[in-house]
């Protein structure tokens, strides 16, 4: 097993974060050997990574060693934890201390403080499925949902989209009518994302983030 207690750089988990936005989750999931997450998911403002691929990218560009999954432990006493410990919202992982429970959507979303914008389409996106349980995590950065007859959230309700699992637990988002990056709204991540793009490696086929060095460590 790997030595997760390790990975301390957080700007190594910004970079994996990019490099997901930039090529598709698939494709992420592909290029380091992951296989889908089916609890633990990072959430920022942006969208919703399989935390344990993200970890082992994160892990890579810190030490410039490949982890498989079978390295290291992917829940509580892993790779969700590590990355909770850096700082980072991981959906599955929150404690029940500090929620706050609604049974009513419409209540969640006045604590929530969605913007009158998206109110109407976060309603839409309710009234099509069949939820019983709403709460906001103590993070307060989204709105998790529980179907009826269900124990565990299968849509979250972000400030600028809705991200949800299908029934075949496949994965899918609707980007709200008020998007901060879709409207031009810069937060540092999303600098940082811009930056690393800039720097990409120029080598055909590779596309990898250049380190500091700009000398690619793939080829």
């Amino acid at each position: 097993m790997a030595s997760i207690e390790t990975l301390t750089d957080r700007g190594a988990v910004e970079e994996a974060l990019a490099e997901f936005d930039r090529i598709g989750r698939f494709s992420f999931l592909e290029r380091y050997g992951f296989g889908e997450a089916r609890e633990y998911f990072l959430v920022t403002e942006v969208g919703t990574y399989d935390s344990k691929a993200i970890f082992a990218a994160a892990y890579e560009r810190q030490h410039h060693v490949r982890l498989s999954s079978d390295d290291f432990s992917g829940g509580k006493h892993g790779a969700a934890q590590w990355l909770a410990n850096l700082g980072y919202t991981i959906e599955g992982l929150d404690s029940t201390e500090g929620r706050l429970t609604f049974d009513a959507f419409e209540a969640a979303m006045d604590a929530f403080q969605l913007s009158v914008d998206n109110i109407t389409a976060a309603r839409a996106f309710v009234a099509s499925r069949d939820f019983v349980s709403f709460y906001l995590p103590p993070s307060r950065q989204y709105i998790a949902m529980i179907p009826r007859g269900g124990s565990r959230p299968t849509a979250w309700v972000n400030k600028g989209y809705v991200w949800f699992k299908n029934d075949d637990g496949t994965q899918d988002g609707i980007a709200f009518p008020y998007n901060k990056l879709r409207d031009g709204g810069r937060n540092s991540r999303q600098r940082r994302r811009e930056d690393a793009e800039r720097r990409l490696c120029p080598t055909p086929g590779c596309g990898m983030l250049l380190p500091s060095s700009g000398v690619c460590d793939y080829c």
